[in-house]
């Protein structure tokens, strides 16, 4: 289930290390008393914090920013 809401996130922001940074933030905040803001019957708070962010009540700040830092990367030529 977590490989289908990260697949889904990935299409929307496109950057996996933001969405993993913003996930373990909220996941924290979870851990800390904080109140699940998505119906689960999965007690993982990494799996809360995917559902919260598929379901839009959790979003990455500049997401439109993350889509122009895409490397353009040349591959060296073999001598």
């Amino acid at each position: 289930m977590k490989d289908k809401l990260y697949e889904i996130l990935m299409n929307k922001y496109g950057n996996k290390y933001a969405i993993t940074m913003a996930v373990a933030k909220r996941a924290e905040a979870l851990n800390e008393l904080s109140k699940p803001m998505v119906k689960t019957e999965d007690s993982n708070l990494v799996t809360i914090s995917l559902e919260e962010m598929k379901e839009g009540y959790v979003e990455i700040k500049n997401a439109e920013m993350l889509k122009m830092l895409v490397a353009n990367v040349k591959l060296a030529k073999k001598k």
